[in-house]
């Protein structure tokens, strides 16, 4: 096979989750592809689960617990190909996926990388196909966000699919609209090469996903080809919301608020996008989210405006105004009948 696949899966303790995980990968990936599982240090039966399998496409190697973007760059570091997918230990793959994104790319060689539409299900195991734009990002239609509606019959499929290709990297700015599991990239189209950043609890991948999108084109198909469930316990993107935005403002700050060409095209966006961000750091710092308000605040405050009017507030001062914020945002909703 001329185009084959490094598949990389991070894993920390989920050895119930991950034989799911490899079953799904092993359905979709031909004979010359590879499968590394990653475990960060886990002490569970995982390596017992992946000899269960018995396949020789699988390589599993063992690291300190360093985090999910310490094990995908150890991954790609071992990867034999320029194609890497990834997909976390705890969702799925449909069975067509990489036949589907290896013909796409094979078709398209300006394209860098190709992600796809997924399903979700929640904790009770509902279904909830078509989920990408239920994920947090602004509705647009995709004929907005990458051109004209494409379509093709890839080999093995019974109908044809959609599909769109062009520059993606202004989307991502809005929000990111990549999960890493529906993923495909190929690394020998990059203008530079760069790791997953290592020590984020959030937004890692965004900041990942953006810098792929920064290299060149991107495919999009809108359809379901990856499944992001619900049903994993002790998530570790599972942190405050406050460091949740401090986090994006990290993102937007260092992966688009560097790129000069970018921002004199998109400056007047890029400011609305950041005061959105300062916007809701505001709520929730003083809305509770957190205790060490003056902290969170001042970590902000060279955006200037309000936030760092208050971040020069001693913390007591910043306590007493967090109740009464929260105290007119309960009244607030009382008069508007909110639940």
């Amino acid at each position: 096979m001329d185009n084959p696949v490094s598949v990389i899966i991070p894993t920390y303790n989920r050895d119930h989750l991950l034989e799911r995980s490899i079953t799904s990968v092993l359905a979709t990936v031909a004979d010359q592809d590879e499968v590394i599982v990653v475990n960060s240090g886990g002490s569970d039966d995982t390596a017992e689960v992946i000899a269960a399998f018995d396949d020789s496409r699988i390589r599993y190697v063992k690291q300190m617990d360093a985090g999910v973007s310490a094990s995908r760059n150890l991954g790609m570091e071992l990867s034999r190909n320029n194609l890497i997918a990834f997909i976390d230990d705890d969702d799925e793959w449909h069975s067509q996926k990489l036949n589907v994104q290896r013909q796409l790319l094979a078709m398209h060689p300006e394209a860098v990388a190709c992600f796809t539409n997924i399903w979700a299900t929640d904790s009770s195991g509902v279904q909830r196909p078509n989920y990408l734009f239920e994920w947090g990002q602004p509705i647009q239609d995709w004929n907005q966000l990458l051109g004209e509606t494409k379509t093709f019959r890839p080999n093995g499929f019974d109908q044809d699919i959609e599909y769109y290709l062009g520059n993606h990297y202004f989307n991502q700015m809005l929000d990111d609209y990549v999960l890493p599991s529906s993923l495909l990239i190929d690394r020998s189209r990059f203008k530079e090469q760069f790791e997953w950043r290592v020590g984020m609890q959030r937004n890692e991948s965004w900041l990942f996903t953006s810098r792929v999108c920064r290299q060149g084109p991107v495919i999009f198909v809108d359809y379901d080809l990856a499944c992001h469930h619900g049903d994993a316990p002790n998530r570790l993107t599972a942190i405050p919301h406050v460091e949740t935005v401090m986090s994006r403002l990290y993102v937007l700050e260092n992966e688009f608020g560097k790129q000069q060409g970018f921002l004199q095209e998109h400056q007047v966006e890029f400011d609305r996008r950041i005061a959105r961000e300062l916007d809701t750091l505001f709520r929730s710092v003083m809305g509770g989210g957190t205790s060490n308000r003056r902290e969170s605040l001042a970590a902000a405050a060279h955006h200037g405006g309000k936030i760092a009017l208050l971040a020069k507030l001693p913390e007591p001062v910043l306590s007493i105004g967090s109740i009464g914020y929260r105290g007119a945002r309960t009244v607030r909703r009382m008069f508007r009948g909110d639940d």
